[in-house]
């Protein structure tokens, strides 16, 4: 995991331009017009700079190149000490770990570095394998939105989860 550059706008198109991907995430839209990409890692440096979020590629730790995909928390609250969890993954590394890995370590960065109480993320009721990766880093399902989201002309039902400190300090233990 490490912050963006530039130089990775290229492998970043390659793997938001999947159709599977937007599919199954709220905000990811298909087509990926190509120069969003470049908007887009100005935004997350920008935001890490001033605190906002904290936004990071994943790449394949033998090839500096590969990009896997992303895990941030974003929309930090300053006032409220929370972060929502956000991820997405190459369709190529789907159920082998890594997203449990990466969320687990921006969990654990969010507690530590940031001092949160609470982190919270959502996913489309359908992403059954973006719920199970949640849970498995330890955030527990708090309740389903129905019809929360209108992504494609259909209406999509998403569920929240999140951890608060204590929880996640029992798990440490």
């Amino acid at each position: 995991m490490r912050r963006y550059k530039q130089e990775d706008a290229e492998f970043i198109f390659q793997v938001v331009s999947q159709r599977k991907i937007a599919e199954t995430t709220i905000m990811i839209p298909h087509p990926y017009p190509r120069q969003t990409v470049d908007w887009w890692i100005n935004y997350v440096d920008g935001n890490f700079d001033e605190g906002k979020a904290y936004e990071l590629g994943l790449f394949r730790k033998d090839s500096p190149n590969n990009y896997v995909g992303n895990c941030g928390l974003i929309s930090v609250s300053k006032e409220h000490n929370n972060g929502e969890l956000g991820f997405f993954i190459h369709p190529e590394y789907w159920n082998t770990g890594l997203a449990t890995e990466a969320c687990q370590a921006l969990i654990d960065f969010g507690f530590m570095n940031l001092g949160l109480e609470r982190i919270h993320g959502r996913c489309m009721s359908k992403n059954i394998g973006s719920k199970r990766v949640m849970e498995k880093s330890g955030l527990v399902v708090e309740g389903l939105a129905r019809n929360e989201v209108l992504k494609w002309g259909k209406y999509e039902d998403v569920c929240h989860l999140g951890i608060i400190r204590s929880e996640w300090l029992n798990s440490k233990s």
